[in-house]
């Protein structure tokens, strides 16, 4: 069987690993695994907001796909898919290639969604790569240093000033952490403390509104104190070079202008003509086959896998993309030895939320916590996480 699996992040990557591994404990060698993805590289998503707000040169959130896969039965392509075709069982490359399947793993991720906002897509930076996160590094590094040489108060406020749009996980995440950073950016480069601002800015009554109100009032509590200005009911109307234009015909102007105010499936799957939400995420069975496809599977960011609770799916994060992937992986590899499918129990284990680098939100197994606590949870998680994908 060929088994082909579109995307490293968190449920690609463990799908392939899971998978190749029984494969080999049982010696199997007619089925082959393909993994395809455009970087060469895993990156760590929730890890990311630091490398946004590091001024060093840190690959801590990245790790080479060639290195994780030594020694193991996968063959890895670095291209972009250009197309699925799924009538013809074959997905196509960037340069033309044709890469055939009997089961193809779709893992794809997600893009930004900009809204449709005139601007945003052009006049924002958004955190959703590693390349991503280098590049709001830079840019804002470059403010500050541009600030410390700029004689007019207004320029130098504007400039100093980063407008965060979204509330949820990445944007209080790095809210949080930016928070935190700018006091040594600011000795670093000789910008005044005085002058900087962050602004946080998101559409709903409450921040993190998945969680419920306690988590929104630890999160203001916690970013006030960092200084943080946080504006709820607030829609970004659009936006412009350093120029916001919101609800109430008011104007905020910034420097640094971050989207993190939500995310869809990549375009390749409507185009492929397969079922999918008004989030362009695959809509998939139990078992997370496509609906009516025998033979393609989808996981993760792209995928609108049903909770169990009439329309509500499971929420797209990288610990419920891992579950999924260890699933997946058993589920092919029964198929591959002719024993019958087992539908996904999602399992939840809950949600942590960073508020800089000694505080936090979260519930893990349900129970709401906050503080350092969810600190050391995260890194406790994190190491386990890198531990997995690193040994053989």
């Amino acid at each position: 069987m060929k088994i082909v699996i579109l995307g490293a992040g968190y449920g690609g990557l463990r799908t392939a690993m899971n998978l190749e591994k029984s494969l080999r404990a049982q010696r199997i060698t007619d089925t082959v695994v393909t993994l395809i993805d455009q970087n060469p590289y895993h990156q760590l998503i929730q890890e990311l907001h630091h490398t946004a707000t590091d001024g060093s040169d840190s690959r801590a959130a990245i790790y080479e796909i060639d290195q994780l896969i030594r020694g193991r039965q996968i063959e890895f392509i670095c291209a972009h898919v250009s197309a699925i075709l799924p009538g013809e069982q074959a997905v196509v490359l960037n340069d033309g290639q044709r890469i055939s399947y009997e089961r193809l793993v779709i893992a794809l991720g997600s893009v930004t969604d900009f809204h449709n906002v005139p601007g945003a897509a052009e006049h924002t930076l958004s955190l959703r790569t590693y390349p991503n996160a280098l590049a709001i590094r830079d840019h804002v590094i470059a403010q500050f240093k541009a600030a410390a040489e700029m004689r007019d108060p207004k320029e130098q406020r504007v400039a100093l000033t980063t407008a965060i749009i979204g509330g949820g996980y990445t944007g209080c995440q790095l809210a949080g952490e930016f928070a935190v950073w700018v006091d040594r950016l600011c000795r670093e480069t000789g910008a005044p403390r005085s002058e900087v601002r962050i602004a946080l800015l998101d559409r709903h009554d409450v921040l993190l509104h998945q969680f419920g109100r306690w988590a929104n009032d630890e999160a203001e509590r916690v970013l006030d104190r960092r200084r943080v200005s946080i504006y709820l009911n607030i829609d970004v109307e659009a936006v412009e070079p350093n120029l916001m234009r919101v609800s109430g015909n008011r104007v905020l102007r910034a420097g640094t202008i971050i989207w993190a105010a939500g995310v869809r499936a990549p375009d390749l799957i409507v185009q492929a003509g397969l079922p999918t939400d008004k989030m362009g995420r695959a809509r998939v069975d139990r078992y997370l086959r496509v609906e009516d496809r025998e033979d393609i599977f989808a996981l993760g960011d792209c995928a609108a896998i049903p909770a169990g609770l009439g329309d509500e799916t499971i929420p797209a994060t990288a610990s419920y993309a891992m579950r999924q992937g260890e699933h997946l992986a058993e589920a092919l590899f029964d198929e591959v030895q002719g024993r019958p499918p087992r539908a996904y129990q999602p399992l939840k284990l809950g949600e942590l939320v960073s508020l800089g680098p000694d505080d936090g939100v979260g519930n893990p197994l349900g129970m709401p916590i906050t503080g350092y606590t969810i600190q050391l949870l995260k890194k406790g998680i994190e190491q386990f996480y890198r531990n997995s994908i690193s040994s053989s």
